[in-house]
């Protein structure tokens, strides 16, 4: 498992101070680790060894020097001169002392004995690097006698041989034990580490793509809480792309039904244009002619008093209702005012007219300060719903008094009906679709309709229809 040292801003100056490879996995530091402190343990066990040996062969060659001078000072002085072959022959007979070349000289100089070569570890020596660090400095003992002389001079190679020997047995059971060690820790730290690379797999797999991933149950306490920690971790990213992905799906659907929406209704527009134009020029053209020969029947001699006459006049009565009652159908299929008068005439002549046809409905218009200039499409939706309140007031809401109020704020276009009826019940009304028009009106432009009890006591119905996207939904259509 590779793992970033220098991650977190609080470790970074512990990174800089002490940089540490981030190429390195886990489980390759933790060994060097290891070995480094192997190394570390082997160099201070040879350094106490070594100065343990040191002391050791200082006081071997103290003591046997000391040891072979009282000897031999005592032996030299009970011998005189007629006497020196018994010690030279005496020496013979005691052979080597450890850690002391021993020789007899006369006083001309004649070298009268020389201990012999030591047979101990013959023809093995300590490595010359080791013998010069555990050596004690050589020291010269010289015994005067009445007419020789003894000299004793120290030599430590086969006590410091043993120093070596005995550290190299040292290292060798060390180097064994360190080594089986070394296998143990390696096998425990693979054991050990083996939930992490589990979990790094499972993490490269989400960084891939693949978020279903969940870790099985690790062994180890902290390795099962970071296994668990994980599945958490990626249940809630799986969650969370999916709540994202049904959200984006949402959204998607919400923005194509809202331009299908605004299609349909300039679709709706156009149709009503169109119907209202057919209306007006070919049924009303022929609703015309229809009453000018009518009327030209009654004024003809032939007719008056005759009973031709009162079917004449029915006819030319019935075209005459008909015109009327196509020219009140126009205005609501085609709001003309809108295109000369703009939203707050139209409003105020639909009131009129409203209140004209009901004189028992009181009808009251406020404007609140300046209207900016609104789009085309934001205009007709903003008259058609309150129109569609309007109508919904004097066919339900059974009210005496109704106030619609028009006004900027906070970049919206707020409408405001109120009435004084009998509330929001008349609108739970099956088979009557004006609410959700009005609604589905508002959301083409990103805007919302509420219903609420008005401060008459009836019903009051507030629009909201954001200015931008009024303009940016006309451009939209203009360029569809």
């Amino acid at each position: 498992m590779t793992t970033n040292s220098s991650s977190g801003t609080q470790a970074a100056p512990l990174s800089q101070a002490m940089p540490i490879p981030t190429s390195m996995s886990l489980r390759l530091k933790i060994n060097l680790i290891f070995v480094v402190l192997t190394i570390l343990v082997f160099s201070i066990l040879i350094a106490v060894e070594m100065n343990a040996t040191r002391k050791s062969v200082a006081e071997e060659m103290e003591a046997s020097g000391r040891i072979a001078s009282q000897l031999l000072g005592r032996l030299g002085s009970m011998h005189t001169s007629k006497n020196l072959p018994e010690l030279v022959q005496f020496l013979r007979e005691t052979g080597r002392v450890r850690a002391q070349e021993i020789s007899l000289l006369s006083l001309d100089g004649e070298l009268l004995y020389q201990s012999p070569p030591s047979v101990y570890k013959a023809g093995r020596n300590a490595p010359q690097w080791y013998s010069a660090l555990i050596a004690p400095p050589e020291s010269v003992r010289v015994i005067e006698l009445s007419n020789a002389r003894i000299t004793m001079r120290t030599n430590p190679t086969r006590a410091i041989l043993d120093g070596w020997d005995n550290l190299a047995d040292i290292l060798f059971a060390q180097s064994v034990l360190f080594i089986i060690a070394d296998i143990v820790i390696f096998w425990l730290v693979s054991i050990w580490l083996a939930p992490l690379e589990k979990i790094e797999r499972g993490l490269r797999e989400i960084e891939q793509g693949a978020h279903h991933v969940r870790l099985p149950a690790l062994q180890g306490k902290e390795a099962g809480q970071m296994g668990r920690t994980f599945n958490r971790m990626a249940q809630a990213v799986e969650d969370n792309i999916q709540v994202r992905q049904a959200t984006a799906e949402a959204q998607a659907r919400l923005a194509t039904q809202r331009e299908f929406t605004q299609l349909l209704y300039a679709r709706i527009e156009q149709e009503r244009a169109a119907i209202a134009r057919e209306l007006h020029d070919e049924l009303g053209q022929s609703l015309t002619g229809i009453r000018s020969i009518a009327k030209s029947m009654l004024q003809h001699a032939d007719v008056a008093n005759s009973p031709i006459q009162r079917s004449a006049q029915m006819l030319f009565d019935t075209a005459g209702m008909m015109s009327d009652a196509m020219h009140r159908m126009i205005p609501r299929l085609r709001p003309i005012q809108l295109e000369g008068m703009g939203l707050v005439d139209a409003v105020r002549d639909l009131l009129t007219a409203t209140q004209l046809k009901n004189p028992e409905l009181k009808t009251e218009l406020k404007v609140q300060g300046e209207l900016p200039a609104l789009n085309q499409e934001c205009e007709l939706h903003a008259y058609r719903i309150i129109q569609e309140a309007i109508t919904n007031v004097v066919r339900h809401a059974k009210a005496s008094r109704t106030h619609v109020c028009i006004e900027v704020k906070d970049q919206c276009l707020v409408l405001s009906i109120a009435d004084d009826g009998q509330g929001a019940q008349s609108l739970q009304r099956v088979g009557h679709y004006g609410v959700l028009g009005m609604q589905e009106r508002a959301a083409s432009l990103n805007g919302k309709v509420v219903f609420q009890t008005a401060t008459l006591g009836g019903c009051e119905v507030l629009v909201t229809l954001p200015l931008a996207s009024s303009v940016n939904a006309s451009h939209h259509e203009s360029q569809v």
